[in-house]
């Protein structure tokens, strides 16, 4: 039955998550393996810091009472005895002789007669707590292993161990770094590192970037009409004069075959009109009639004939053609004037970028540029910075950003139009600790706006 319970204390202990959870379950379920009438658990919180943390029949102590005064004095009184206790006997029986008289007055007050101390230590060894039981029947002097004290002792390991892992860890790991800064060599480390944050480098920028024509033309429609089809696929190199898309023709189609029928009749009309003249005077006025009619129908032909041709968009200049897929533009309306594309001179290569508000460094003319492909990570570009946009604008992302346009450097074998990587852009020179902490500084002043 004792062991029973004493799984069952150590299941309580393992669930405790915080170290009020595990004082209230040491103070009150240890009833269960020996009868006593209180129990107080006083944690070594420093050299300084003893305080009650947990006692018997209480959820919340009230660690500035007076009986939580004297319980910490008492064990303060006691800390090097129970540090010298042997690993074998963890265990102390406490008389009211063993106190000093300012300490012994308040026994009487505060405790039965018979009181064990049982110390609770780390894994290394080190007194972290001591857990106080108190009975009016006395404790006993020797025991072996098949009595309740002696699981009364194993419990005292666990609750050491358990106080260590909810407590002492924080407190083992400030006693590591404070054992490393007494070291010289962390000393000399920890002095270097001002001079390490004033090395001078220079400010950068990691911005989206891709590979343009520094010369291109706007390929637009020349007027209003619905895309029948686009000539090329896309980013194909194209000669001038070539047909690139072509708006649909049939209404205008239609309109030109009915001209060309009335010009027909015109001409009909003007023939019959300069016969009827001949035989009569009257008939000459008809005769200015019909070949002002027939001037109309050319002149409405002629008009139909320019906006067919106009139907056929080509390409002024020799270039590569760039634009979105051409499934997108079939059966697309568009008014006159709208972009389709653009002629690009696959010649004259340059970068553009987009580089966010929150990461724009001073960027000015003739600023640096390496280019890393996504093709190529291996192989960057270098360019030079032509100029940044003063207003922000929308990314691709959909991120603000300022746009930046630059020139590459000399011939880039696997550069080409299209292509897309990240851009690394230099500003001024500063100092490493600057570059480091400008993103904290920038957030510190917009949380707290000085």
């Amino acid at each position: 039955m004792a062991d029973l319970s004493f799984h069952a204390l150590a299941a309580k202990v393992q669930a405790a998550a915080r170290p009020a959870d595990l004082a209230f379950v040491i103070c009150n379920e240890t009833l269960a393996l020996v009868p006593f009438r209180q129990a107080a658990l006083i944690a070594y919180l420093g050299r300084r810091r003893t305080r009650l943390v947990g006692h018997s029949g209480l959820a919340d102590v009230e660690p500035d009472s007076p009986y939580a005064l004297w319980l910490a004095d008492v064990a303060d009184h006691l800390r090097a005895e129970l540090e010298a206790l042997p690993a074998q006997a963890r265990v102390m029986a406490l008389s009211r002789g063993m106190l000093p008289p300012a300490l012994s007055e308040g026994w009487q007050e505060w405790l039965p007669p018979h009181v064990w101390l049982l110390p609770l230590v780390d894994p290394e060894g080190r007194l972290r707590a001591v857990l106080l039981l108190a009975r009016e029947q006395p404790w006993p002097d020797d025991f072996d292993d098949r009595a309740p004290e002696y699981l009364l002792l194993q419990a005292a390991g666990m609750y050491g161990h358990a106080w260590w892992a909810l407590t002492g860890r924080r407190r083992s790991l400030q006693a590591a770094w404070s054992r490393l800064w007494a070291s010289r060599r962390a000393r000399v480390a920890a002095a270097l590192v001002p001079l390490v944050l004033l090395v001078p480098v220079r400010e950068y920028a990691l911005v989206h970037a891709e590979i343009v024509s520094l010369k291109t033309q706007v390929v637009a429609s020349p007027r209003e009409g619905v895309i029948k089809r686009i000539a090329v696929p896309p980013n194909t190199e194209v000669r001038a004069g070539q047909v690139v898309a072509q708006l649909d023709d049939t209404t205008l189609d239609n309109r030109l075959a009915v001209a060309r029928a009335a010009l027909s009749t015109a001409r009909l009309e003007l023939h019959q009109a300069s016969q009827r003249a001949i035989e009569t005077q009257a008939a000459k006025a008809e005769l200015n009639l019909a070949q002002g009619r027939l001037r109309e129908r050319e002149v409405e032909v002629d008009s139909l004939e320019r906006e067919l041709a106009q139907l056929s968009i080509q390409a002024a200049a020799p270039g590569v053609f760039v634009y979105s897929d051409p499934d997108d533009w079939a059966g697309r309306p568009v008014q006159t004037g709208e972009r389709i594309g653009q002629l690009a001179d696959p010649g004259q290569l340059g970068v553009q970028a987009w580089a966010p508000v929150g990461e724009a460094v001073n960027l000015r003319a003739g600023a640096p540029m390496t280019v890393f492909l996504s093709v190529a990570p291996l192989a960057p570009v270098s360019a030079v910075l032509d100029h940044a946009g003063y207003q922000a604008v929308d990314a691709p992302d959909g991120v603000a950003s300022y746009v930046l346009r630059g020139h590459l450097e000399g011939d880039p074998k696997r550069a080409r139009i299209g292509l897309r990587g990240t851009a690394r852009v230099s500003g001024d020179w500063t100092v490493l600790g600057y570059l480091l902490l400008r993103r904290p500084f920038a957030a510190l002043r917009e949380w707290c706006g000085c």
